[in-house]
């Protein structure tokens, strides 16, 4: 079975992503496996109580990110699992790369102005290079 995993941050092109991930699914057996990292966060001068209720809230948006792309895949017969993190997010989808054994990464680039929209955003360069698998970069 083929294993991918899908990165979320709730654009558009990341939603793109899941799409093309959903795609290959049609084409064979693949477990899918939904990703949002929420960036490490620093906490000044809160309290525990504080802090847990700030956690609460910033993940609410990741949550919801990971129900949307359950529906989505739902709406197509597939059923995906998902999973929310906190780190760096190339290196955090890297290591559950590893962890899974996953064959493909999926993720969204993100449109830049000018110059830099020849460019992929930092995150996808990142990824491709220290991924242990292929990742697939969608606009």
């Amino acid at each position: 079975m083929k294993k991918c995993i899908v990165c979320l941050d709730g654009s558009q092109p990341s939603f793109r992503a899941l799409e093309r991930a959903l795609d290959e699914a049609g084409c064979g057996a693949t477990d899918i496996l939904a990703v949002t990292v929420v960036e490490a966060l620093t906490f000044f001068d809160c309290q525990t109580t504080d802090c847990d209720t700030a956690f609460a809230a910033i993940l609410r948006e990741p949550k919801k990110i990971l129900a949307e792309a359950e529906e989505i895949a739902r709406s197509r017969g597939v059923t995906i699992r998902t999973r929310y993190e906190t780190g760096r997010p190339a290196e955090t989808v890297a290591r559950i790369a590893r962890e899974e054994g996953a064959d493909e990464v999926y993720l969204g680039s993100r449109g830049k102005d000018d110059v830099e929209n020849l460019l992929l955003g930092s995150v996808s360069m990142r990824l491709v290079q220290i991924a242990p698998c292929t990742v697939v970069v969608v606009r």
